[in-house]
């Protein structure tokens, strides 16, 4: 018993520390049309990426997106593309920081009617709890703002969010 212990710690220590990278495709097919997605993940080199084409039944018209990720010494950054059944497309990137005390994250995305969107965001641990916040802009003007902040007091935690939202453009 003893030996057999012994042999399976060598055979795992003996195993490549880096792991392959791995791809898996998945096709789904429904009333309305067909999809397939192909994902492949590296885990030593710390990318990410994620291909999908849907094709409508209807009228043949296809989307597509495309996402890709890559980890950084000091956090993760990442970008897409997305081609509607209509040919409009969108786009977005973003940067995510890891800081001693949490993250912060900047990012840009063009949205399917031209809009220019910038999202900030921030969050770390404070000695009696955690703040966290992050806004979203569309064209130069606020949209989107949430501020959420955790207490631990005697009396347990207390938590506090405020949101506020503006209006979304008619059509």
């Amino acid at each position: 018993m003893k030996k057999s212990i012994t042999m399976s710690l060598i055979l795992i220590a003996a195993l490549p520390l880096t792991a392959q990278a791995q791809t898996r495709t998945t096709a789904t097919t429904g009333p309305s049309g067909s999809s397939e997605r192909t994902t492949t993940l590296d885990p030593a080199a710390g990318t990410r990426e994620i291909d999908r084409t849907t094709s409508r039944n209807s009228d043949g018209a296809t989307a597509t997106t495309q996402r890709q990720s890559q980890r950084t010494e000091t956090g993760r950054t990442g970008s897409g593309t997305r081609t509607g059944f209509g040919g409009n497309e969108s786009s977005y990137e973003y940067e995510r920081t890891r800081t001693d005390t949490g993250f912060s994250a900047t990012g840009s995305a063009t949205g399917p009617r031209g809009n220019d969107y910038q999202y900030e965001a921030a969050a770390n641990r404070t000695e009696q709890g955690r703040e966290a916040n992050r806004s979203v802009s569309r064209n130069g003007t606020e949209i989107y703002t949430r501020n959420d902040t955790v207490q631990r007091t005697d009396q347990g935690r207390q938590r506090a969010t405020t949101v506020n939202r503006k209006g979304r453009k008619a059509r």
